[in-house]
């Protein structure tokens, strides 16, 4: 591809712990890169990449990316900066610089597997006199799933 230009690519997923003891709870920090290529050849020593074109390469990346939550996902606060820096060495044609950002996701008993259960259709109480153990009131209530 032409410079400038760059590539998102998923890095990983760092998961806590689980937060409960009877469910599931847990908060995995998310993490994608996008990795630019710039022309490196506009100067002779070929810094003009690494002073200028970062620095607006950046500004750009930020106001797209930096608090952008997407709507399919659990999460409290959208995408952070996590880190950047330079890949690999520098020469007079290209440069590649890369930019991590993370957001934390949280992942409940909903996203895992489900256990199967009898749906509730009925339910049968009495209420009993305490003193002589006749009941004094029964009811049903029934088709409770409609």
């Amino acid at each position: 591809m032409a410079c400038p230009c760059g590539y998102v690519v998923p890095l990983d997923d760092e998961p806590g712990p689980n937060q409960k003891l009877t469910g599931l709870q847990q908060v995995v920090t998310e993490t994608f890169m996008v990795m630019c290529l710039l022309d490196n050849s506009t100067d002779r020593r070929g810094q003009a990449a690494v002073t200028t074109a970062v620095s607006d390469l950046k500004t750009s990346l930020f106001s797209a990316v930096l608090n952008w939550r997407p709507p399919d996902i659990n999460a409290a606060q959208g995408f952070r900066y996590a880190r950047g820096g330079l890949v690999g060495d520098p020469n007079r044609a290209r440069l590649w610089w890369q930019f991590d950002f993370s957001i934390d996701v949280t992942i409940t008993d909903a996203e895992g597997f489900q256990i199967p259960t009898t749906p509730l259709d009925e339910i049968k109480a009495s209420i009993t006199d305490q003193t002589s153990g006749d009941p004094f009131a029964t009811f049903v209530a029934a088709n409770l799933q409609k």
